[in-house]
This record gives structure tokens, sequence and C-alpha cells, in this order.
């Protein structure tokens, strides 16, 4: 005797739907509340989207992540080319984010590591802020390292001025460039001269 729905795909059925991104309040304060402060129609443009500096949150979708990032752009990087504007709030992040306590200690904390030492913890700082993206690392040469990123949402350019910030925390003359773009993902060079 055969139990109905004992192996015709019942473990298809009862799986959870994915539940949608969400992105820490971190990454918020880090660029908005302590590098970017905005203020009159940059902050009510702000909660028009659904970020509230005033408003205690501490996930929000990556919809409203994003949408932000669009009214930062529009705000602190007017006329700037789409690519370069993302890689300056990248490097804004960076700067606002070593304002918060975490940050304070990492920026303390960096130039003791080092350079490759801190990009081998590049995937572990990345998933503090999104947990949907992968990352990984490798030293291809001297001072040359090839970061790639898996994500279903990519913002290469912005990932790419994130990298930066933090590596300039090491003390090094430091280069990033975006060598593939794809759907899902993007491929970084990371280069760096001596201090």
């Amino acid at each position: 005797m055969e139990r109905v729905g004992s192996k015709d795909g019942m473990h298809e059925s009862w799986r959870a739907p994915p539940l949608p991104v969400q992105v820490s309040r971190r990454n918020f304060e880090g660029l908005f509340v302590h590098a970017l402060k905005p203020t009159g129609a940059f902050a009510q443009s702000l909660r028009d989207i659904g970020y509230d500096a005033e408003v205690f949150q501490e996930y929000y979708p990556l919809t409203v992540w994003r949408a932000a990032l669009g009214v930062a752009r529009r705000f602190a990087c007017a006329g700037q080319p789409l690519e370069e504007a993302n890689r300056a709030l990248g490097l804004r992040y960076v700067e606002g984010f070593a304002q918060t306590l975490v940050g304070r200690i990492f920026a303390t904390a960096a130039p003791l590591l080092g350079t490759e030492r801190c990009l081998a913890r590049l995937p572990m700082y990345l998933r503090a802020g999104r947990e949907d993206m992968r990352m990984g690392v490798e030293a291809v040469g001297l001072r040359d390292w090839r970061v790639r990123v898996v994500d279903g949402d990519p913002l290469p350019d912005f990932v790419a001025g994130v990298v930066e910030g933090v590596l300039r925390h090491t003390r090094v003359d430091t280069r990033v460039e975006v060598l593939e773009r794809q759907p899902s993902g993007y491929v970084l060079r990371v280069w760096w001269g001596e201090a």
C-alpha cells in the first residue's frame, strides 16, 4: 500500500518560500546618519521610500536600501555618472561606518592587521551587512587580488568603493577595478602599492 504524498514532491510543497533579502540598519547608519547627514528634501525623500533615521528598525528590505542609494545619488552625487556615483557612495559608506562603535574598532585594528588580512576578512564583513551575498577573495600576485561576488542584485561599483575605503584604513594606496559584470555577480581586481 502506497502512502499518498510520501515521495511525490512532498518536500517541494513543504519548502518555505525564500525570505526577502534584508539589509541591516548599520548599513543605513553608516551612510546616512554618519556620512551624508541628510536634511530637508534629502531626508524627506528617504522617508518617502521607507527609511527614517529617527525611527529605529533593525532591518530593511533590500528594495529600501537600493531606493535609498538612488536618493543619495540624486542629492549627494548630482551630475556624476552612475558608476562614479555608486563608487563615491561606497567610499562615503566606509567613512560613515568608521564613525560607529564597531567601525571605530575596525579602523583602529586595520593598520595592525594589514592589507592582506583585511582582504581575507572581507567576506565576513560583507555578510554583516547583507547575508545573501557571497564573496571569495584570492591572491593572484604580489599585492594583486581578485574579489568574486555572487549577488542577485549586483552593485559592483558601490562594493568597489567599499573595498577601496576599507583598505585605505590599512594605509596603502589601493586601487579597485571592476573586471567583470554579470547579472548575478561581478569580479573586482584589488591591487596596491607600498605604504
